[in-house]
């Protein structure tokens, strides 16, 4: 059951990586964040400990973009809040992906296989 809850973060990387790619990054640096999400299946304490500063660092990335659209969608005189609540919904969503691999039940998952 651990295993298929893993993909909610693997999720937020994917999305990262369509958001680097929709901002004309090419595709070798949008594949970079499947990585990490790789790494989620790796049983040690290091490659989460990684991918939960990785989405934490994500998540500001999501904020940051929301207030970069909702200025530029101000200037121009456009509609700006619903564009603006979506990307924070990406930036909430990624950091409770974060919070879910520091809870007690993924910490005893990673630790098992290190005994």
């Amino acid at each position: 059951m651990i295993r298929l809850a893993l993909l909610y973060p693997v999720l937020c990387f994917v999305l990262l990586g369509a958001h680097l790619l929709f901002h004309g990054f090419g595709l070798a640096i949008a594949l970079l964040p499947l990585v990490p999400a790789v790494l989620l299946f790796v049983r040690r304490t290091w490659c989460v400990q990684l991918c939960v500063a990785l989405l934490i660092l994500a998540g500001f990335e999501w904020v940051r973009t929301a207030v970069e659209l909702a200025m530029a969608r101000q200037a121009a005189e456009l509609p700006w809040m619903r564009a603006t609540v979506i990307i924070g919904a990406c930036a909430v969503a990624t950091w409770l992906a974060a919070l879910m691999l520091v809870t007690r039940k993924f910490s005893a998952f990673y630790k098992r296989e290190q005994q």
